[in-house]
């Protein structure tokens, strides 16, 4: 019984009870810059920007900015102004463009008018970390495609000082960021055995609380139910899951490549090293092989 009540005010203390009231002008214009982003969620375009730009209010001025950075893929879309912690008030403005774009999108459910959605969206309690967790999403497609090009080695993120209130919500915010600069950038390239592109891609990475990425792995915060585009799945599995493709390519790359030394960094200051982890990954067995062969 004490789990139960444990886990239930943990539960709770993620939860934002705010219920969110917009007046008439802020609620028409969050609809409709919910369904231009639905027809184009990279955010491309100047025409895209032009009707952003179009639908701006005070309260919309974030979103707004954050869009059309997210279009130009550019370098201030790695500023605090788009990396900070929104308030909890504009990360249910961005939940109402998450949800009328499923609603727009979804193959199985009968689309609802855009303005129920909303309504309901800003009426009803939603966890947290759904909320930090979608805003980095949305804002995803604007870092992947700054970094095709561009040399993000010089730049550090400095987690501790974007605003988070807990080692949750820091955690959310560093996966969503690696994922959305090389997540599926490096599962390709190692299905396709391109070593020489995966070591070229990570010496371009922006260091996080000034070290290399993968010195980061204070991943300790509970798992929780994460819901995606009709699908249910354990955060952590999601998640921590595709943190060890990235580091797994990474290290297999540089071992191949660079040779013993530089491989064994990575091994032994990443989640490669690290146990208790093991189990969001689908090559666990091999990690706790690899981990009993390094004692």
């Amino acid at each position: 019984m004490k789990i139960v009540i444990t886990s239930f005010f943990t539960l709770l203390s993620f939860i934002n009870f705010a219920q969110l009231k917009l007046d008439s002008k802020d609620l028409k214009n969050l609809i409709l810059i919910s369904e231009l982003y639905s027809k184009n969620t990279n955010a491309s375009g100047s025409e895209f920007a032009k009707s952003i730009d179009s639908l701006r209010t005070p309260k919309l001025n974030h979103i707004a900015d954050a869009l059309i950075a997210v279009g130009k893929g550019e370098k201030s879309i790695l500023t605090d102004k788009y990396l900070a912690r929104p308030s909890s008030e504009e990360l249910y403005l961005w939940y109402v463009l998450r949800e009328i774009h499923y609603n727009l999108v979804s193959k199985t459910k009968a689309i609802r008018p855009n303005i129920e959605v909303a309504n309901e969206v800003l009426s009803k309690n939603i966890d947290d970390r759904w909320l930090l967790d979608n805003y980095y999403y949305r804002i995803h497609g604007g870092i992947a495609s700054l970094f095709n090009e561009a040399d993000l080695s010089k730049i550090n993120i400095n987690i501790d000082q974007l605003g988070f209130k807990n080692q949750t919500e820091k955690s959310i915010f560093y996966l969503s960021i690696i994922d959305a600069l090389v997540g599926g950038r490096f599962k390709v390239l190692q299905m396709l055995k391109k070593n020489d592109k995966i070591v070229e891609f990570s010496e371009k990475l922006p260091s996080f609380n000034g070290r290399k990425y993968y010195y980061y792995t204070n991943l300790d915060f509970e798992d929780f139910n994460w819901i995606g585009f009709e699908e249910n799945n354990s955060y952590s599995e999601v998640n921590i899951g595709n943190l060890y493709v990235v580091i797994i390519a990474q290290f297999s790359a540089t071992s191949q490549l660079k040779g013993k030394s530089e491989a064994q960094e990575i091994y032994f200051n990443s989640i490669l090293h690290e146990p208790k982890y093991f189990k969001f990954s689908k090559a666990k067995d091999d990690l706790q092989l690899l981990f009993e062969k390094s004692k």
